[in-house]
């Protein structure tokens, strides 16, 4: 089954959350080298799931993905030598990661355009 077939047997509330989520995760998220390396898993494991048409596990994954991007509870951290600590440096997601986001919102919304989330002058016209 591929990942188009399986996003299809997942109910349109999970897809639109999930969908969000990476969409969100492509435009703002700045996070930390270490997290995005187990965001890295975590997409590997929604492309199976999306690709298995597992909407609870979809649904699952798309909140351990929310979790880690601090968007919920951001912490209050220092060093308290006025260097910044490695929570500092907050990153966007890692290039090689962004096709397989694109193609997951791609899958989870057959109506976005392949190159990944529509522009605002796209949407304008």
């Amino acid at each position: 089954m591929s990942t188009s077939e399986g996003a299809s047997a997942i109910d349109r509330e999970t897809a639109g959350a999930t969908s969000l989520a990476l969409r969100l995760m492509l435009k703002e998220w700045r996070l930390p080298p270490r997290i995005w390396v187990e965001i890295a898993a975590l997409l590997e494991e929604l492309a199976t799931a999306v690709a298995r048409g597992d909407a609870a596990e979809v649904n699952a994954l798309t909140g351990e993905l929310e979790v880690l991007s601090g968007s919920r509870v951001s912490r209050i951290t220092g060093t308290g030598a006025g260097t910044a600590s490695d929570d500092d440096e907050r990153v966007p997601l890692p290039e090689d990661e962004r096709e397989r986001v694109v193609a997951l919102v791609h899958a989870l919304d057959p109506d976005s355009p392949p190159g990944g989330p529509r522009s605002a002058s796209a949407r304008r016209s």
